[in-house]
Formats: C-alpha cells, sequence, structure tokens
C-alpha cells in the first residue's frame, strides 16, 4: 500500500502538503525496467469489492536515478489523490500521514 506513511522518509506533495512518501514503487520500475499499474478498489454495497485496472504510469527513464524516483513519486501521489477523490469512503487510512 503506497499511501502508507513512512517513519523517515523524503516528503514528496499529497493533497498539497508534503508527506512522508515511500520510492520503493519507483525504484523497482527503474531497476528493473517494469512498467506500474494503478488499480482502484471499491467495495460494493453488498461487501463484494470491484477492480479497475488502470494504464500504466508513463515516465521517462533518463540518466537521472534521483530525478526520475522523484517524477515517478510524485505521479504515484497524483494517481492516489485522484482515487480518493473519486470515492473519499473508500480509503482506509489510519496513521499520520503529514507527521
Amino acid at each position: 500500500m503506497v499511501d502508507q506513511r513512512l517513519g523517515e522518509s523524503k516528503r514528496y506533495p499529497f493533497f498539497g502538503k508534503p508527506a512522508h512518501t515511500t520510492t520503493l514503487p519507483a525504484q523497482l520500475a527503474l531497476k528493473f525496467n517494469c512498467k506500474i499499474i494503478p488499480i482502484f478498489l471499491k467495495r460494493d454495497k453488498n461487501n463484494f469489492f470491484l477492480m479497475e485496472i488502470l494504464n500504466p504510469i508513463n515516465f521517462e527513464k533518463t540518466t537521472d536515478f534521483e530525478k526520475d524516483k522523484e517524477n515517478i513519486t510524485i505521479k504515484i501521489n497524483q494517481i492516489i489523490e485522484k482515487m480518493i477523490k473519486r470515492n473519499p469512503g473508500q480509503w482506509i487510512w489510519t496513521h499520520g500521514r503529514w507527521k
């Protein structure tokens, strides 16, 4: 779950505020040349889950690993923000993301 707060990490924009954010998905994508495919899960009224597989995140790999990692991480946070805004009641948030 990439929207979880890390105790010690760099902060990236999340809903307009700097928030501790994992860069692990970006690091893996860059190291192994793999795609990051966001998935939106929604619990329906019968307690079943509907899964929507979104398009892979587009990113360009350059020779600047740190900048690439930052750009991908910011894109991931933007996608999570959109998912939360689509249906805020579906977001499970049990920690202080902006501490």
